[in-house]
């Protein structure tokens, strides 16, 4: 099996994600709101609202979100088809449709399956969010029908036998919004531990079909928290992940949907407020996504490297180079290229980096790095799914560093293993395409 994995990207409807908890993140002042959501390169860009653009990306981004989860799943192997492309697309597709004849061709590789990871985000109140306001009520669980509702989907995308795509998804869960006794039964009831591939487009029997846990620090998720009954949460957490070898994926850039307001988020989000984790968890595997790109010309940067990174063309921000270390330090420590890899730029900046630093420092880097896409969100910056691929395509990194990304790495980041009787007939196939043809003369 030569599988290409989409490790970050999100597929969810208007009533997941949680308007009020979003609200609440603008209750701090007109500063620290300018300094968190408006610019120069993220969503909100001055540029953007200027030239009428915002209103256009808006619009785009949410004919994904208004279909059911299903038809967004088809939608996108739709469009690796090329069956969207118009005439005006030029330049930033593909000559050819990067899916035909039932294989991904991408760069020097055909694969014969697309494994994609949703991550699903926990927008779940918490109680004390929902007292402050005048129609108090008790708070309820969002995550938990958000996963009921993406297995169906994913059964139902599997009922068309000639699809592609195959799903390992990740579970969300923030815990400050749910008791000790929730997160027990919450990662019990849906997180797989066995590791083991199913067969192709088919799901386990039980609802344990969640290959990974997803955290979202912006929503008020702490890694270390003083609060000695909030800390109980996350060791559970953090404990049961190691002990079942359970990967996570944290965000790590300075925007995104935020709970709370945005100096807050960016103090959870730092990679370097890890540390601490990985110090008493240090079999943890994370994946730290966006590679830790900070927007924000003031989110804690050190100004004058970030200058000096500019004439370089090397990556802007303290959190990329704090993350790049920590991947040295740590054995189990990832990081995808998720959102960031909307931009061309990044690819030149991040191979000159990898220029820059040592053999044996690269290679734990280039081991270590996953491609992910973060669609739907990315179509606030790309056109489409497929214009996000060609972009990658484009880039300067070697074919063989692609393959890593998209291929070894991330297999090895699940830690996915293939049923014993799946092995065995792809063996039997194998030696069956070898053995002489009994029509053929000797």
């Amino acid at each position: 099996m030569n599988p290409f994995f989409d490790i970050h990207f999100h597929v969810m409807t208007f009533k997941e994600p949680n308007l009020a908890a979003f609200l609440s993140s603008l209750d701090s002042s007109p500063a620290s709101l300018l300094q968190g959501n408006i610019t120069k390169d993220y969503i909100l860009t001055l540029n953007g609202i200027l030239k009428g653009q915002l209103f256009s990306q808006i619009e785009n981004t949410l004919t994904a979100f208004s279909r059911p989860i299903d038809e967004t799943f088809h939608m996108m192997e739709d469009d690796l088809k090329g069956k969207y492309r118009k005439s005006n697309n030029k330049g930033e597709y593909p000559s050819v449709p990067y899916i035909r004849d039932s294989k991904l061709y991408f760069r020097s590789q055909a694969y014969d399956t697309i494994i994609l990871s949703p991550l699903l985000m926990d927008f779940s109140q918490t109680q004390s969010n929902i007292d402050k306001l005048y129609y108090s009520f008790p708070a309820f669980d969002k995550i938990t029908p958000y996963a009921l509702d993406t297995i169906s989907a994913i059964n139902k995308y599997y009922e068309d036998e000639n699809s592609l795509f195959e799903f390992y998804p990740f579970i969300g869960i923030n815990p400050i919004a749910h008791s000790y006794e929730f997160l027990v039964n919450h990662l019990s009831r849906f997180v797989d531990i066995t590791h083991t591939m199913h067969p192709r487009h088919k799901l386990n029997d039980s609802e344990r079909v969640f290959f990974g846990v997803k955290l979202y620090p912006p929503l008020g998720f702490d890694p270390w928290p003083q609060d000695s009954n909030e800390l109980k949460k996350v060791r559970y957490l953090y404990s049961f992940c190691e002990k079942n070898r359970v990967p996570i994926i944290t965000h790590c850039d300075d925007q995104g949907f935020k709970g709370i307001n945005p100096l807050e988020a960016w103090k959870f989000t730092d990679p370097a407020s890890w540390k601490t984790v990985l110090e008493n968890y240090p079999k943890l595997i994370i994946d730290f996504a966006h590679v830790g790109r900070q927007y924000a010309v003031n989110s804690g940067s050190n100004i004058i490297e970030n200058v000096h990174s500019r004439i370089k063309r090397l990556p802007q921000g303290e959190w990329f180079y704090t993350l790049m270390d920590m991947i040295n330090e740590y054995d189990n420590v990832y990081s995808d290229i998720s959102f960031t890899g909307c931009y061309k730029e990044f690819y030149i900046q991040f191979l000159n980096y990898l220029d820059s630093i040592s053999l044996e420092k690269r290679k734990k880097i280039e081991d270590r790095i996953l491609f992910g896409s973060d669609f739907s969100v990315n179509l606030l910056r790309v056109e489409s799914y497929l214009n996000y691929y060609y972009i990658f395509d484009s880039s300067p990194l070697s074919d063989e560093f692609v393959h890593k990304i998209v291929s070894t790495n991330p297999m090895s980041f699940l830690g996915l293993k293939e049923k014993e009787e799946v092995k065995k007939k792809g063996m039997l196939s194998f030696f069956t395409k070898r053995l002489p043809n009994s029509n053929s003369s000797s």
